[in-house]
């Protein structure tokens, strides 16, 4: 329950779900307490104003501070902007309670403490007067573009917070097929924000995986702004007729209400066709949905440290798990030298965070040999069941001699299997001979790879 509003029990849930995750969310509510004893009930409040859409009913004789600070977050425009990020998101809200709550935590005022009972002349015991305190007990009272410009910075901070927090997990969340409730046809429950917000807290105290994490996340939107833009609608027979707003299907007695000699008439027709209410063929044709495993073979030699070439590749190798988890694929990871270093196979449902960490978080050290892992790589295709249409992707940026055998294996696998292999070299020293017989597309990258991530857009579209 709430200080100033009466709170329901789920939203009050979601705020304990996160407090137990969140190291800091408890701290900050130690502090609170320590000045306001009830300032546990207070973080109610907070929570429950950002995560629901409309503003629950008000309690009587709430404490004046607490609806002072309410009162005036409310006549803030980033309060607003905050609340509708927020509103039915209980990661989100979770984020900017702790980080809002945290920075409120000065304009609290300190509980007044009572003083020891004295005795009357009389002998009789006292009233037990309060002490001052010499702070303010309503935060309103105090200078009003102060608590306003306080109030402002805490909500700025708080929007910063979610962006990052919904930055850094949102690829690793996508990997993993995890679910925090926002998207359409996905319900919000506590198991499901439970493991984004474990996987949150791991993020935030691990600045390399974060990074790794936010520049897949940025690579994988980039892959599917590019897939988009590239998409035709497949040609098919006529079915019948329905509804839509398609200008290459739309009836062509529908679209000679833009030659009437009426405005209404043209502006009916256009609105029609803009909500998408226009008669329209319906095409039907065949694709094939077969699709076999993702593999993924990353260079960890000692050349891949520095210019934050390692970080990089390994958030190709998570944008490409994305694409996998999404299209419930196996994806096959591996890093290499001369070596197989460690070796990974994500299968769709059965992945854990601490195992994505584990396979994208590997020193880099050695040298370069591209015959190890292509050789693991056709094993691995030749022990899954669907081999047809598999995709193999290679990140290096060095140069190796394949043998002949493993060149005409692989050659075997595309004829016959449909198998793309696909290369991105990174930098001047890769230069691409010894793959560009049997690649399917190389992509090149500079020397600060994320510079370039544009140039990546079409593997991520083509896998």
């Amino acid at each position: 329950m709430g200080l100033v509003f009466a709170t329901s029990k789920w939203a009050d849930a979601l705020w304990s779900g996160h407090c137990k995750t969140s190291r800091s969310a408890r701290q900050t509510l130690g502090a609170g307490t320590d000045k306001q004893p009830e300032f546990g009930e207070f973080a109610n409040d907070v929570h429950t104003a950002l995560y629901l859409r409309h503003e629950p009913q008000r309690q009587e004789h709430a404490p004046a501070w607490a609806t002072g600070l309410l009162d005036q977050a409310h006549d803030i425009a980033e309060w607003h902007t905050l609340r509708s990020r927020c509103a039915r998101n209980g990661f989100s809200a979770g984020v900017a309670a702790e980080t809002l709550l945290g920075a409120l935590l000065p304009l609290l005022p300190a509980a007044p403490k009572p003083t020891p009972r004295q005795r009357g002349q009389d002998g009789t015991p006292g009233t037990g007067q309060e002490s001052g305190t010499g702070e303010k007990e309503n935060p309103a009272s105090d200078d009003a573009s102060t608590v306003r410009r306080a109030l402002r910075q805490a909500l700025r901070q708080a929007q910063d917070a979610v962006e990052q927090a919904e930055a850094s997990t949102e690829a690793m969340a996508d990997a993993m097929g995890l679910q925090a409730g926002t998207g359409p046809g996905h319900a919000e429950t506590l198991h499901d924000l439970e493991q984004v917000r474990q996987l949150w807290a791991l993020l935030r105290d691990n600045p390399v995986m974060r990074h790794i994490a936010e520049m897949a996340g940025r690579l994988h939107r980039l892959g599917q702004a590019h897939k988009r833009c590239q998409v035709t609608p497949a040609v098919g027979r006529i079915k019948g007729v329905t509804i839509g707003g398609d200008l290459d299907r739309i009836l062509p007695a529908e679209l000679a209400g833009l030659r009437s000699q009426h405005r209404l008439q043209r502006l009916s027709t256009i609105s029609k066709i803009m909500g998408k209410r226009a008669m329209q063929y319906e095409l039907s044709g065949t694709e094939s949905l077969t699709k076999g495993p993702v593999i993924v073979l990353v260079d960890e030699s000692g050349s891949m440290q520095g210019n934050g070439k390692q970080e990089w590749s390994k958030a190709v190798a998570l944008a490409l798990l994305t694409l996998a988890t999404q299209q419930k694929r196996t994806c096959f990871l591996a890093g290499f030298d001369v070596s197989i270093r460690h070796e990974h196979l994500f299968r769709p449902q059965t992945m854990t965070v601490d195992d994505v960490c584990q396979a994208l978080t590997a020193a880099c050290s050695g040298g370069t040999d591209f015959n190890v892992p292509l050789r693991r790589a056709l094993q691995v295709l030749h022990a899954e069941p669907a081999m047809n249409q598999a995709d193999i992707v290679i990140v290096t940026d060095g140069e190796a001699t394949i043998d002949d055998d493993v060149l005409v294996a692989i050659g075997t696998a595309q004829e016959k299997a449909n198998v793309h292999l696909y290369g991105v070299l990174i930098g001047r020293g890769a230069s691409g001979k010894s793959l560009k017989p049997v690649a399917t597309t190389l992509y090149r990258v500079q020397e600060a790879p994320q510079q370039d991530s544009e140039k990546i857009a079409p593997l991520l579209a083509q896998v």
